[in-house]
């Protein structure tokens, strides 16, 4: 593997002329002082650490680039010592290349910008490596001459149109695959441009997938790898669609945007599979990963569906309900799938008496909040027994446990008009209501939000500072009007965000859409480019580009939350994307998030009861790849 070109390395011999500049990026290091420097050890008082080469820039157009990193340890007294064999390195663009030791070197042809981090104790130095690369990529079922046919000038007069993505919205780098949906305004071959200020990147392509508005067009794995690695942690960068004409005349659609965020997305969600009343999941970080089913209703002795259901943060528990109103509250271990213990009895809509419809665990999984007419029950999550409640001063549901565990914000509700169930799973003139825990016991704390219809679906942020739920205006049940129109969501619901410590309550806009439901966060922490980052999930009945009108099917979406445009006051939800590993024919919702997909071990297929063992995991479906 070749090592740095001196040709690429212009900017950093600049940079470094004083300590001298070879092929493999090496700089001098540091000569301590005459006491030798400090001690081996961990960082004290007064010390500083800072990384060599600084802020390098590179061209991978004479193949993979290798760099010798050093960290070099500041003493109190101004004397530095290397440490780079004492610190620990990371790239935060992995697909951009490795580390052995100190000495960095990328992989493939990929251009983009890293962050290059040391850490050694509490100390942390941070510097930036950009690799710079121009890529082409001719797509099957492209003329081989592409390229060539965009050599003209924009005539304005030709428009091609992107339909999908939204502009301006943020992805993850590891969603694995995004539709481009587009009108071709008369051309017939396609030109994608990326530009970042490291790479650019053109996609050559036809008509891959034509639907009745137009075309769309899914980059395979090695395209999209591609793209979200240039421009993965830049911010928003810039691409263009250009058409060209079988006349030989080119148009574009103008500059858009889209942002591809620093950290890749951890863990993964559990929702509800309305065609198949399961409880499906999907594991990010696996590649190649599909929507696998996780409890059905032979598992759980359903009579008609596995629907609303609850995890613990880390993945571990799993608390599902059966059939529409519930008639068995069930606790799983997810890993084994084995059930802990189990409320009421099966039935169907005849099970009586009712069981709690919604609930939620504390943090460490010790205690579950659950829903009644009465008010919240605290229950001990290991056995189901009740704690204390009913708590809320009426009629609550809904709940959902801050992050620290030391509050709850769940819906307060009017009773609904006919008696004798524990428990309704649709309410009306709900209030999203905060309960408080004093000691040991609870008290009741604020209301968050209440009145302009019916509040719903409260959920708790990662950092537990904002609360997400649903307002319905004209106040329709949380259900819809009948059981059927609310597994399609209520048709004015809206999403709506307030402070977790009081305030007025504010709603989503940009990402906007029909039927917003059932919003919850990935409870992970993220950044992007030193700022905070989060992600929203929710079910929506919005169009999909060019692949369905609006109100015609229900899917999950998502779409970053910026904390720091909800500080000022400003739309904090970025424009929502569609989550892509679902089953397009099927309803989906209620996705909650886990920092870890618990699944159980393996050596064989044997260990795996039906399923597939992979790298000592049991997955349902077989990655792609």
């Amino acid at each position: 593997m070749p090592t740095l070109p001196r040709s690429a390395l212009l900017s950093a011999c600049l940079l470094w002329s004083a300590l001298g500049c070879t092929t493999r990026m090496t700089p001098t290091p540091v000569v301590p002082g005459a006491d030798g420097g400090a001690d081996a050890g961990s960082p004290t008082a007064g010390e500083g650490l800072r990384i060599e080469p600084a802020d390098l820039e590179a061209s991978l157009a004479d193949g993979p680039v290798t760099v010798d990193y050093h960290a070099l340890l500041r003493a109190a007294d101004g004397t530095e010592r290397d440490v780079s064999a004492e610190v620990g390195w990371v790239s935060t663009v992995p697909a951009l290349g490795a580390f052995s030791g100190s000495t960095f070197t990328s992989v493939g042809d990929r251009g983009g910008r890293t962050n290059i981090r040391a850490s050694m104790g509490a100390l942390v130095a941070t510097t930036s490596l950009t690799l710079r690369f121009d890529s082409v990529i001719v797509t099957p079922g492209a003329p081989a001459d592409a390229p060539s046919r965009f050599e003209p000038a924009d005539d304005a007069t030709i428009t091609p149109e992107v339909v999908y993505p939204d502009d301006d919205a943020v992805v993850p780098p590891n969603l694995g695959e995004l539709e481009f949906h587009y009108r071709t305004a008369g051309a017939t071959v396609f030109e994608l441009a990326l530009s970042t200020p490291s790479s650019r990147l053109r996609m050559y392509f036809g008509c891959p997938e034509a639907v009745a508005e137009g075309c769309i067009f899914t980059p395979d794995r090695a395209a999209w790898e591609a793209f979200a690695t240039a421009a993965q942690g830049q911010g928003p960068v810039n691409y263009t669609l250009r058409g060209a004409r079988p006349d030989g005349r080119v148009g574009s659609s103008g500059i858009r945007r889209l942002t591809v965020a620093e950290e890749p997305i951890r863990g993964g969600l559990y929702y509800w599979n309305a065609g198949g009343g399961t409880i499906d999941r999907f594991e990010f970080g696996v590649p190649g990963a599909r929507a696998e089913r996780f409890l059905d209703r032979g598992r759980t002795g359903a009579s008609t569906c596995v629907g609303c259901h609850a995890l613990s943060r880390d993945g571990r528990r799993i608390a599902v309900g059966t059939d529409i109103p519930t008639t068995t509250l069930q606790v799983f271990d997810v890993a084994s799938r084995t059930r802990l213990w189990s409320l009421g009895s099966s039935g169907g809509f005849g099970g009586f008496p009712q069981q709690p419809n919604f609930q939620a665990f504390s943090p460490d999984a010790s205690l579950m909040a659950s829903s009644a007419l009465a008010g919240l029950s605290i229950r001990d999550g290991n056995t189901g027994t009740v704690l204390e409640g009913p708590l809320g001063g009426g009629p609550a549901s809904m709940p959902d446990f801050s992050p620290d565990g030391q509050h709850i914000v769940f819906a307060r509700h009017d009773a609904p008009a006919f008696g004798g169930l524990v428990d309704t799973p649709g309410i009306t003139s709900g209030r999203i209501v905060r309960l408080d825990r004093t000691g040991s016991g609870w008290t009741l704390g604020p209301t968050l939000a209440m009145g302009g219809g019916n509040n719903y679906y409260p959920s708790y942020s990662p950092d537990g500072r904002w609360v997400l739920f649903v307002r319905s205006p004209s106040n329709t049940s949380s259900m819809g009007a009948d059981p059927d129109s609310g597994m399609s969501g209520v048709p004015d619901a809206q999403l709506w965000f307030v402070s977790a410590d009081g305030g007025t309550p504010q709603r989503i806009g940009r990402a906007a859409g029909l039927a917003d439901s059932w919003p919850k966060w990935d409870p992970s922490l993220y950044e992007d480019r030193d700022r905070p980052l989060f992600w929203v999930s929710w079910s929506s009945r919005r169009a999909f580009g060019l692949r369905y009108a609006a109100d015609t099917k229900v899917q999950l979406w998502m779409a970053a939350f910026d904390p720091g445009e909800a500080e000022a006051g400003r739309d904090p939800l970025r424009p929502a994307f569609r989550l892509p590993f679902q089953d397009i024919a099927t309803g989906n919702h209620i996705a909650q998030w886990v920092t870890t997909v618990e699944r159980q071990t393996c050596t064989t297929n044997a260990d795996c009861g039906g399923e597939f063992c992979i790298d000592g995991r049991c997955y349902e479906q077989t990655p792609l790849f």
